[in-house]
């Protein structure tokens, strides 16, 4: 439980330069609050949204990427974790997303163990104003309907903004993920699909053994405090008979005759 508990959540000899992030810093948001603080001192200094993004180091924005989570292949990876998202090849920038009536909107993010996920975009408030909808007859929020623009800041698409209804919606798809990343999936034929991390083999395989073992050390322990029991002594035999002790009678040795 120890070595699969330090290894899933972190220690002291797990630094992020050599292990990665692990992924409750994925479901705390712990980069993406590092980054708007980082943001929100450069706009205390008189700098302007572009530059205050730009100033955030790409490694920093990597961070706060859900496929460096070791649920979805980790930071360092080999073989078959390469063949899911691809090989980042560099960072477009942070997407703001404004409906027409100028509220700022934040993607919600997906969590750490789901594949999909539904597309909604909320206000500062916490309250929900466009989505991505499974039904568009029925939808009251989608970025069509609620005129959703998208403009970034920092990194290689500084400055772009798109009011395309598909392109808002492909860049609201990706900001589920966090931070977004060109991704090169063409050299490895990538196909999308995030797979798990030999950081999470190792905790799923040790916590198995440590189960076994725990339940195993429960059956031992639990045969020598019972021994009597599970070898058919009766509990109201009166005689004092110290169980084993007379193992050896009737036994016929060699040289007895």
């Amino acid at each position: 439980f120890v070595v699969a508990g330090t290894m899933w959540y972190g220690s002291a000899t797990t630094p992020i330069e050599l292990f990665g992030p692990t992924r409750y810093q994925w479901d705390q948001g712990y980069f993406q609050q590092e980054i708007y603080r980082r943001v929100n001192a450069g706009l205390a200094e008189n700098l302007s949204l572009s530059e205050s993004w730009s100033k955030i180091p790409d490694k920093l924005a990597f961070y706060d990427y859900i496929g460096n989570n070791p649920a979805k292949g980790g930071l360092f990876r080999a073989g078959s974790m390469d063949n899911g998202d691809g090989i980042a090849v560099g960072w477009l920038g942070h997407p703001v997303f404004r409906d027409k009536e100028g509220h700022e909107l934040f993607v919600r993010r997906m969590p750490t163990f789901f594949e999909t996920f539904p597309v909604v975009l909320v206000d500062g408030d916490g309250i929900v104003r466009a989505d991505v909808p499974f039904r568009r007859a029925e939808s009251k929020y989608s970025v069509e309907q609620v005129g959703v623009t998208v403009e970034f800041y920092g990194g290689e698409l500084d400055g772009v903004s798109y009011n395309d209804p598909a392109t808002v919606k492909k860049y609201a798809r990706r900001a589920q993920l966090g931070e977004i990343f060109e991704l090169d999936r063409a050299t490895l034929k990538s196909d999308g699909v995030f797979r798990s991390s030999p950081r999470g083999w190792f905790t799923f395989g040790h916590a198995s053994f440590a189960l076994l073992f725990f339940f195993g050390h429960i059956w031992h322990g639990a045969r020598t405090l019972f021994r009597d029991v599970f070898a058919g002594i009766d509990p109201d035999l009166d005689a004092q008979v110290e169980f084993g002790t007379f193992q050896k009678l009737g036994i016929q040795l060699q040289g007895d005759k």
